[in-house]
């Protein structure tokens, strides 16, 4: 909790916010060909999927330990999934998309059944838009979740595979105008490259939206955390929602995505953004007023560190109140498409907004 004796002047009251970040969520609907098997949090292996499908595609140099900084600079798998920050780099470094996995699909799905994943680029780099795209292609042929064998399918003679699946439709969706648009439909071979982009402008029409929506509801906001969100704070792990962390963690991420990813850092009305004032004062206004969240231990793999991690974090619904939500719903909604917490990359940290009913 932030504790100066800093409070809200008129100014900030009515703060124009501008954060110059933009977010391309797509939706990929894939059916499976031969039995496919993940764990109870699919994240994990859905990204190591994707990135292993992006090195084996396109990388040169996958088969390396480490790679010389000129080709860093030159390959556009390296530039996605191991972004280096430079002398003038500040934050902590973020990758610059996320994956959504599939939230209801069952654990197993067989041979021709259909599940969907989502994968979100952020910033500047809708030019990696088509390496990604292969890339899901390139994991339906390579496999992905647990290994087994294919009872069902004589030819393959007992051998132990991941999972195969072929690529159906993708859509982009912007979640907060509820635009969609069809880049491959089931059927075609053409892929258009056309996306349902979410801008800052987009988030200020859905804070009007939801604030006064709650102004009706006693101003009580719900979050539903869909994946284990593990928040760090003080260097211990959170075992509850509390609001403070939560959003400093959300408006954290949000300004390294801007600074690394997009047109520079948010400012409020035309001035570099001030944490200190234009955020924590009214994040310190928020109470926890019920808590049915639970904890979900999730263990992973890093192929990069070459160790098991801890993805392990809170899930279900947390209810907050507030005097006033709309200095405070921009980063939010914001959150809603970027996730927070460790490992947002996998799927962790997944929420969204609920009104009290």
């Amino acid at each position: 909790m932030y504790t100066d004796t800093l409070v809200p002047n008129s100014k900030s009251q009515e703060p124009n916010l501008h954060v110059p970040l933009i977010a391309h969520p797509l939706r990929f609907l894939v059916r499976a060909t031969t039995p496919i098997r993940f764990h109870g949090f699919k994240g994990s292996a859905l990204r190591g999927a994707l990135t292993t499908s992006l090195r084996r595609t396109f990388c040169p140099e996958w088969r390396a330990a480490q790679t010389d900084p000129l080709h860093q600079s030159l390959c556009p798998v390296c530039q996605l999934l191991s972004f280096e920050g430079d002398d003038e780099t500040s934050g902590d470094l973020r990758r610059p998309y996320t994956i959504e996995p599939p939230l209801s699909a069952p654990d197993e799905t067989a041979p021709g059944e259909c599940f969907s994943f989502g994968l979100t680029l952020y910033g500047d780099k809708l030019a990696y838009l088509p390496y990604l795209i292969l890339a899901v292609q390139g994991m339906g042929e390579l496999g992905v979740g647990q290994k087994g064998v294919d009872d069902a399918d004589p030819s393959s003679h007992g051998r132990v595979a991941r999972g195969k699946f072929h690529l159906e439709a993708i859509d982009a969706l912007n979640p907060l105008s509820d635009e969609q648009v069809a880049m491959l439909r089931p059927g075609e071979q053409m892929v258009r490259t056309a996306t349902a982009a979410v801008t800052h402008a987009h988030v200020q029409q859905a804070t009007a939206e939801w604030a006064d929506r709650l102004a009706a509801r006693g101003n009580r906001l719900t979050i539903q955390f869909h994946t284990p969100t593990r928040i760090i704070q003080r260097e211990q792990t959170l075992k509850q929602p509390d609001f403070f962390p939560l959003i400093k963690q959300v408006a954290l991420r949000i300004l390294d995505l801007c600074a690394q990813h997009a047109e520079g850092r948010p400012t409020v009305d035309g001035e570099p953004l001030v944490l200190k004032r234009d955020l924590y004062p009214f994040a310190d206004t928020v109470q926890l007023v019920a808590d049915a969240t639970r904890w979900w231990d999730v263990k992973g793999y890093s192929s990069r560190l070459e160790r098991a991690q801890v993805l392990g974090g809170f899930v279900g619904q947390a209810t907050y109140q507030a005097p006033d939500w709309r200095p405070l719903l921009p980063w939010l909604l914001w959150g809603t498409l970027t996730h927070v917490g460790k490992n947002a990359v996998k799927g962790c940290g997944i929420f969204d907004l609920q009104p009290l009913a």
